[in-house]
């Protein structure tokens, strides 16, 4: 509340609803670069706390591909490093998104934490995720929705998409659809031998631990010792 009284102040004394629209943006994103700044400070302390390394800005790691289809998508800044046998990174991104109410369109910025270990061996290509309607849809009018594993219950919730089929059975274990149909294993893809999970928020030290715990179970949940 101070904030927007000193504001209503500031208007007053630029003289002009423009002059104080100016002002405000300006002080807007000054906060925001500043808690930017706070939140590359606390992950750099926390890298450097726990043996990892990070890096600033936009990268071109194998695993950006896959997210190019979301708008405006980047990489903030990433975190790497060795838990266990796995290589691990944690990577604050965003992409945009627009909302609209009819009249007019707002461009909505959207955090995602995206959590990457890299597997020994050799791996199919292969995305699992929560059918969205419009896949159940098909599903029920008998068209393409994916390889199915012949398990009712899993197959109506979850699309899997592989170019392996008969990998399918071997990477999902009793124990891993279980898994999925209590809700404990988030959307996962594999791709050039990477596993990646994607959530929705924004990256912060305390995120990193139990993020790369859930890729951890995930990986030896799909095979990985060690």
């Amino acid at each position: 509340m101070g904030f927007v009284i000193f504001m209503i102040v500031m208007l007053l004394l630029v003289g002009g609803m423009g002059g104080g629209i100016a002002v405000l943006v300006i002080a807007v994103r000054k906060a925001a670069i500043k808690a930017d700044r706070r939140r590359r400070d606390a992950l750099y302390a926390w890298t450097m706390a726990n043996g990892w390394r990070m890096h600033e800005g936009d990268a071109a790691t194998r695993w950006r591909p896959r997210l190019a289809h979301l708008r405006g998508f980047r990489i903030r800044r990433l975190a790497y490093g060795t838990v266990g046998p796995l290589q691990v990174t944690a990577a604050d991104c965003r992409y945009e998104t627009t909302t609209s109410n009819g009249q007019t369109t707002q461009t909505v910025e959207v955090n995602l934490a995206v959590f990457v270990a890299a597997l020994p061996g050799a791996w199919p290509e292969i995305t699992v995720g929560n059918r969205h309607l419009g896949s159940r849809m098909l599903r029920a009018l008998g068209g393409h929705s994916g390889v199915e594993l012949g398990h009712p219950e899993f197959d109506r919730r979850f699309r899997v998409e592989t170019v392996d089929p008969y990998a399918v059975p071997r990477l999902l274990s009793p124990a891993l659809v279980d898994a999925h149909l209590r809700g404990q294993v988030p959307n996962w893809s594999i791709s050039a031998g990477e596993l990646m999970v994607v959530e929705r928020y924004r990256l912060t030290p305390e995120h990193i631990i139990p993020g790369v715990e859930r890729v951890r179970w995930l990986a030896a949940a799909l095979g990985v010792r060690g």
